[in-house]
């Protein structure tokens, strides 16, 4: 039960920062390349990216924590709600 809890907030937390992060790096590439006619590259970046964030980040939450050899339950539990506080905090500030 405690592993799967730490697996829910690690893929939560994943799901926020690869969103976030990859929206913003693929808007920003696609600004520089296309320039900013209107915003269409960000856009683009938008719809393409965050998608792709958030589902690179889930798996890369669930793996982190379910993987044989992983970290124990309430260690793995610890590390994902401060995670996930971690970049809420971030979140609100920006």
């Amino acid at each position: 039960m405690t592993r799967g809890l730490a697996a829910l907030l690690a893929g939560l937390a994943g799901i926020i920062a690869g969103a976030g992060a990859v929206g913003i790096g693929l808007a920003a590439l696609l600004t520089s390349i296309y320039g900013s006619f209107e915003g269409s590259a960000a856009i683009g970046g938008f719809t393409i990216g965050m998608p792709v964030g958030a589902i690179a980040g889930l798996a890369l939450g669930l793996w982190l924590v379910l993987r044989k050899g992983g970290p124990p339950p309430g260690k793995a539990l610890a590390w994902s709600a401060g995670a996930l506080f971690l970049v809420v905090l971030v979140g609100a500030f920006l």
